[in-house]
């Protein structure tokens, strides 16, 4: 940081192109959740190499064509003004589910691990 709160030059940001690959690595491996289980942002992050945050961030982008509801917060939650359409999703795939969210424990599924 620089004395004025700001970010010094030297320190590495990401590009334009590292940003669209890691986009596309992180597209790449919710299109890889199978149906009836869900990921975490945290799970995805580990993978591609990257935050969970950064991966809500490139999720909340995303596009609607996406299996969205597949990849959750670490408690198995989304945003509460996507829980009703997220639900119905699980409901219509096998997805167990736990009072009002998917239930991580018996529904988790892991890249790079279960594939």
């Amino acid at each position: 940081m620089s004395a004025a709160g700001g970010t010094s030059r030297s320190e590495p940001r990401l590009h334009e192109a590292a940003r669209e690959e890691l986009r596309e690595r992180v597209v790449e491996v919710v299109h890889d959740v199978p149906e009836g289980a869900v990921t975490t942002y945290g799970d995805i992050a580990a993978v591609v190499g990257t935050g969970a945050r950064q991966v809500g961030r490139i999720m909340s982008e995303g596009d609607a064509a996406w299996p969205w509801w597949r990849v959750t917060n670490a408690a198995g939650r989304l945003p509460e003004h996507l829980q009703a359409e997220a639900l119905a999703a699980y409901r219509e795939e096998g997805t167990p589910i736990r009072d009002d969210h998917a239930d991580l424990r018996r529904a988790r599924w892991r890249p790079g691990f279960d594939e």
